[in-house]
């Protein structure tokens, strides 16, 4: 799961850049209710979203990319969360959790089927009686690869690194597996870094007949951050399951 693009030091410290809070951490704080005591991020990235979520329940947040983790320590807030260098298709915590969630699109860092399952094995093994998981994908039939190339650079500032540009250009699509190029251009420091990462994307149907399949049942289904109604065309499959035979038990 983690490839040049997590694991490069100089680029975790400039992740949030262009990952900064948006509805998707909105929707996935909103499942964070009263009820909830414990929490499981996978894929926690730089932990922009555990250390909000640490203010109102107990969380873990996983990632197998030791640099993402080093910014998730040292922010605001990242004291409260325990943090576990680990991969969400082979991990043990010995405990089970009321929210498990894989945001950020870090679902498809998962390439094949068996990766999928493996990390819906591992979800089934730590989800506890009524409690859900939650996770999003890219909805294949909306072919948003095509616009990453044509899609102007994005460029903000950094306090360390001074102005920082990022481009990204599509490399190939086959099946559902995209390959891309992030380009990332430090102006003040005259120096550019490249990395190439591959994602997959994953149709409703498969991932409905992979869920049910390792015991997790759809509890809701939506196609935005909004809670809208899911439609062949919306840009994401945004989903919120239950193990097989639990009554979701958590408001």
């Amino acid at each position: 799961m983690s490839e040049s693009l997590y694991g490069e030091p100089l680029l975790a410290e400039v992740y949030d850049l262009f990952n900064a809070w948006g509805e998707d951490n909105d929707f996935y704080l909103g499942l964070c209710s009263p009820e909830v005591g414990s929490a499981l991020d996978l894929g926690c990235g730089t932990g922009l979203l555990a250390a909000k979520m640490a203010e109102r329940a107990e969380v873990v947040g996983l990632d197998p990319a030791s640099a993402m983790l080093d910014i998730a320590r040292a922010r605001p807030g990242g004291g409260q969360v325990a943090w576990r260098l680990a991969d969400a298709r082979d991990f043990e915590l010995n405990r089970c959790f009321d929210l498990i969630y894989c945001a950020g699109h870090a679902f498809q860092s998962f390439l094949t089927e068996t990766d999928r399952r493996a990390v819906f094995r591992q979800v089934g093994h730590h989800l506890a009686r009524g409690g859900r998981f939650a996770f999003e994908t890219r909805n294949p039939a909306a072919r948003a690869w095509l616009r990453w190339e044509s899609a102007e650079p994005r460029r903000t500032a950094h306090p360390r690194w001074g102005e920082v540009e990022l481009s990204q250009s599509l490399l190939s699509e086959r099946d559902g597996l995209v390959s891309y190029r992030s380009r990332y251009r430090f102006i003040d420091q005259d120096r550019a870094l490249e990395a190439d990462a591959r994602l997959r994307f994953c149709g409703l149907e498969a991932l409905r007949a992979e869920l049910e399949s390792e015991g997790l049942r759809v509890l809701a289904l939506h196609g935005d951050w909004r809670g809208g109604e899911w439609r062949e065309d919306s840009e994401e499959i945004i989903l919120t399951l239950v193990r097989d035979g639990d009554q979701p038990v958590l408001g």
